[in-house]
């Protein structure tokens, strides 16, 4: 296992949803010059605790890949705003002491590391390695580290020494050196290194001290730090003044910050020019022109009064270093708005402000609170409240003030107490809603229906009987006079000029729990919803936009207008901004999503769920200021000190771990790589986890990722909370991991990162193997098909052999009737036609003897007939057409009726089998015999066509016909007995032309013949 393996498997994760117990605002009266104007701001201090162990944090410095590191007495820590990797020298080589007193950047990127035992470490891409600084070095611990003006790196130790590493020249700090002279070491914006060590300020050029004297300092000043202004100048300390030097004069006097005894450990002024001053035991100081210090300490948060080190991240984050551990500062966007008492712990519900600031709240369970002039005043019961429970707070424009509760109605105050009157008494059902509409009337909502209330009485109700579930939520008043109603599980209601409507889901409405509704001056409407996120209802039309559409909530329980174009939305995940702009686009089909900015704890909440469904609910003062009622207290937010965190967050790619083992990534490993320098993960591997971050500081739980595995995944694939992708089953191939992220305001670092990989493959996936297997495997399926047509093969020749056989033997058959059964029939004849002759004298002898001569002569026939069936030679249609028309001319001819045969000359070679042959002969026979006997007809054609896939042959007469219907029996019966329905002759050429698959057709009527149609389908 790797070092840097070993690191990272000390590391743990670290929650940002940091304990707020420790989150203190801390109002700042000083006036920061962020734009022309003066802006005042409160700050947090956020320890941070959960997933740290606990530990004196002496260096704190970002380098330019966004990692934050901490240099402790414990190890080298890296932070990325969720978790840190501790590296120390028990686990990391090259890394030889972990008592971490300095560090710095240089120019290259690389990272030096200073130690408590005079050691310097430098690390580069992951690599750690000891400096050597040879003999010249006079030891001691390193304090500070920093580079000159020409790149020289130079390292100040605890004894006041300065020590150039590239050659070894070292010089004294003013005042000599010595074990209890403190020195600080600061870098100016021109690249020049200042010196302050016993009171003395002192620059350091051409390597040589050259102590500075300030004009107008007097000879008492003992001068405790400097540090760079970001103008050019120089801020300086004495005596706890601090005061600023620029162009050979003083520019500035901030005046006293401290005791002016504290010893000041650390400077450092903010890119919001802001000076911030650490002290030993006194905790921190921030100041800015023309305001007061703000002072933190272990009282107000911080988790130490030893300020050890100062440091501002990329996104103007704000690092402090103590003797307890790392605090982050940060200016807080949100101011939490709180009585004495904290509202008890309850929650806030409803409010109602005045145009002079002041404020009425209810609270859900602690009654309800005036806030005038930072002054404040409860009421409870023994100011004639009945329930705690207030749920809506009003005041009129007259300055009637109407509170709504849960089980006590509504109350009205009369001066310093509230009373109800008889009619308000009327209402018994939790009062959810109260509005004033223009004409100056009351609107209450309940959990049973809407009241109008005027002059002292209710002049209109809607209750069940009106409306369905009508748990009455919002209320509101368009420009036209329409009253509208927000229900919680009834939709929305209209109310104009007398008529209420309703509109439900089933009716095409997006939602039926409406919570917030906000009109527009031209008629626009913007509903939240508890289910559906926010609806714009305009011209009776409907859009909802949800999470589909980037918002980050579908339960919208606020929607405010901050009069500079954008909608501000309380939901269960905190506060959040839209444009208008981009909400009408999304909402019109125009744009697929919404740009959101979200404020959530990092930003001041102390909760992150909004109170919604009580009305009146957010709002926006006279001051401009935007009031949004919480589970935790009341939030109050200046939209006009609105600041994008404009810094895309760079993304790094932390571990590759395959099969449950981190591969060690640094450039120095010992992981095979292929000569592009790509990582080549052995054959065997499946399993793999990529672990990422986004080195955003600001607000790291809102940071989202997207990523993709080029080789497997064709587009990005959206990350959740997890920092990781990980895939099951990876086949051997080439692999690009792309990884890209946005911070807390939605900026996209598209560039991101990549790692590249190679699976190497087994031996049965390597191309030349696959090459191979084709090849064998073609010729063992080129084996077996040669095998399968061989054995084709010699199953047609053996059923060719059968069939040869079969006909050797028909035609032995045949040949055997022929010759022995015929040539005896042949002598029957002529011996019964001989002794006929002999015998003519005797009449009864003649007439035997012609029966005999008879028999024998229709035994022949028959006989012929069979082996002309059977025998093989025969079996095509020219022999069949040849055979066909000889028995017919001869039986038609015997029976004195003219035979007609139309023939084709060429007939195609088609092969029949016997049963064909057969069957068709007998039809026709029957077809003849029926001609002869019934049609009494004087001539008989014989037709034949030739059909694919057969043949046609048609037997047509010009004889008398007959009642095909009544030859079926579907007709009168007849007595002539003679017709040929009489017999089995037309049911018996039916089925011997169905047994070889063909068909019989007849056409024919009394006195105009008859046709009988054979259609024989051949099979190939």
């Amino acid at each position: 296992m790797t070092p840097l393996s070993l690191c990272r498997r000390l590391s743990s994760t670290l929650a940002w949803t940091l304990s707020l117990t420790h989150c203190l605002s801390i109002a700042a009266t000083a006036d920061f010059k962020t734009d022309a104007s003066a802006a005042n701001y409160s700050y947090d201090v956020w320890p941070i605790e959960e997933g740290w162990q606990q530990n004196t944090v002496i260096a704190i410095t970002q380098t330019r890949d966004g990692y934050l590191w901490l240099g402790t007495y414990n190890g080298l820590v890296r932070y990325d705003g969720v978790k840190y990797t501790v590296f120390d020298s028990l686990h990391v080589p090259g890394l030889h002491n972990s008592r971490v007193t300095s560090l710095f950047e240089d120019a290259g990127g690389i990272l030096w590391i200073g130690h408590e035992t005079g050691e310097l470490t430098h690390m580069s891409q992951g690599v750690f390695e000891a400096a050597p600084l040879g003999r010249a070095w006079p030891g001691g611990a390193i304090e500070a580290i920093n580079s000159d003006e020409n790149g020289d790196l130079w390292l100040l130790s605890d004894n006041g020494i300065l020590f150039r590493v590239r050659d070894g020249h070292q010089t004294e700090a003013p005042g000599g050196p010595g074990p209890s002279r403190k020195a600080s070491l600061t870098k100016a914006q021109n690249g020049k290194l200042w010196v302050v060590c016993n009171g003395t300020v002192a620059t350091l050029e051409s390597g040589r001290i050259s102590p500075f004297a300030f004009d107008a300092a007097g000879p008492t000043d003992f001068f405790q730090n400097v540090t760079s202004a970001r103008d050019g100048a120089l801020w300086t300390i004495a005596g706890g003044r601090i005061r600023k030097w620029g162009e050979g004069r003083w520019v500035a006097d901030l005046g006293t910050c401290s005791s002016g005894q504290a010893s000041v450990t650390s400077m450092l002024e903010t890119r919001s020019g802001a000076l911030l001053v650490g002290t030993l035991n006194e905790g921190l100081y921030l100041m800015a022109p023309g305001g007061q210090p703000l002072h933190f300490s272990r009282t107000n948060g911080l988790s130490h009064d030893w300020v050890r080190a100062l440091s501002e991240d990329h996104e103007g984050n704000l690092w402090v270093g103590t003797g307890g551990g790392l605090d982050s500062l940060r200016v807080r966007k949100v101011r939490m708005l709180s009585p004495p008492d904290g509202w008890e712990g309850r929650a806030v519900l409803s409010l109602s402000v005045r145009a002079d600031g002041s404020a009425w709240i209810g609270t859900e369970g602690a009654g309800v609170y005036h806030f005038e002039h930072d002054d404040w005043t409860r009421y409870q019961y023994g100011a004639g409240l009945s329930n705690l429970f207030v749920w809506s707070v009003l005041e009129t424009r007259k300055g009637d003030v109407y509170l709504g509760t849960w089980g006590g109605g509504i109350t009205h105050k009369n001066g310093d107490r509230f009373e109800s009157t008889a009619e308000l008494n009327t209402i018994t059902a939790p009062v959810l809603a109260l509005f004033e509409s223009r004409d100056g009337a009351l609107w209450v909502g309940t959990a049973t229906g809407v009241h109008r209330y005027e002059d002292g009485h209710f002049n209109w109700s809607a209750g069940a009987d009106k409306l369905e579930l009508p748990n009455v939520r919002a209320i509101a008043e368009s420009p036209d006079g329409t009253m509208w109603f927000g229900m919680s599980g009834g939709g929305l209601a209209s109310l104009k000029n007398g008529v209420l409507k309703q509109l439900r889901k089933r009716d095409g409405f997006p939602s039926d729990f409406v919570v917030a509704i906000t009109v527009e001056p031209g008629g626009t409407m913007w509903i939240g919803t508890s289910d559906n996120g926010l609806v714009r209802f305009r011209d009776g039309k409907s859009a909802s936009l949800n999470t589909a559409h980037g918002l980050p909530n579908n339960a919208i329980s606020h929607v405010v207008d901050d009069g500079a174009g954008n909608f501000w939305m309380g939901c269960n995940l905190g506060i959040f901004r839209a444009s208008k702009a981009e909400l009408n686009d999304c909402a019109d089909g125009h744009l697929k999503s919404v740009r959101c900015l979200r404020y959530g704890k990092a930003e001041g909440l102390l909760a992150m769920t909004s109170s919604g469904g009580f009305q009146p609910g957010a709002c926006k003062t006279a001051q401009g200021l935007l009031w949004f009622p919480m589970t935790r207290g009341l939030a109050v937010i200046n939209p006009v000190n609105v600041s994008i965190n404009a810094v895309p967050p760079p993304v790094a790619i932390e571990d590759l771990i395959v099969e449950g083992e981190p591969v060690d990534l640094t450039p120095r490993s010992r992981v095979a790589r292929n000569s592009a320098g790509v990582l080549e993960i052995p054959p065997g591997r499946q399993r793999f986890e990529i672990r990422f971050a986004a080195l955003s500081f600001t607000a790291p739980d809102k940071v989202r990722f997207k990523y993709r595995l080029d080789g497997l995944e064709p587009g990005w694939m959206e990350g959740s909370g997890e920092r990781v992708a990980r895939y099951s089953y990876l086949p051997a191939g080439a692999y690009n991991f792309q990884v890209n992220a946005c911070n807390n305001d939605d900026v996209w670092n598209d560039q991101g990162t990549s790692l590249s990989f190679v699976v190497l493959p087994e031996i049965w996936q390597t191309w030349w193997f696959r090459s191979a297997a084709v090849v064998v495997g073609a010729a063992a399926v080129g084996g077996v098909v040669l095998a399968i047509a061989r054995r084709r093969v010699h199953r047609k020749l053996e059923r060719l052999e059968r069939q040869r056989a079969l006909e050797r033997e028909r035609a032995r058959i045949a040949r055997d009737i022929h010759d022995d059964l015929g040539a005896s029939l042949t002598r029957i004849t002529l011996l019964s036609q001989s002794a006929r002759g002999e015998l003519a004298a005797v009449p009864e002898a003649a007439a035997d003897l012609d029966q005999i001569y008879g028999t024998a002569r229709e035994l022949t026939r028959a006989m012929d007939e069979i082996v002309w069936a059977v025998n093989p030679k025969h079996d095509t249609l020219d022999s069949l057409v040849t055979y066909l028309g000889r028995f017919a001319q001869h039986f038609l001819s015997v029976a004195g009726i003219r035979c007609r045969l139309d023939v084709p000359l060429q007939l195609p070679p088609l092969a029949l089998t016997t049963e064909i042959r057969h069957n068709v002969f007998l039809a026709l026979k029957e077809a003849l015999n029926n001609a002869v006997k019934h049609a009494t007809a004087s001539e008989v054609r014989i037709a034949l066509e030739v059909r694919p896939p057969g043949f046609v042959l048609s037997i047509a007469d010009n004889g008398c016909g007959f009642d095909w219907n009544a030859s079926q029996g579907r007709g009168p019966a007849r007595s002539d007995t003679a017709r040929p329905g009489a017999g089995n002759g037309l049911l018996n050429m039916r089925r011997r032309l169905e047994e070889v698959g063909g068909s019989v057709e007849w056409d024919t009527a009394p006195g105009h013949g008859t046709r009988v149609t054979f259609i024989v389908a051949i099979k190939s």
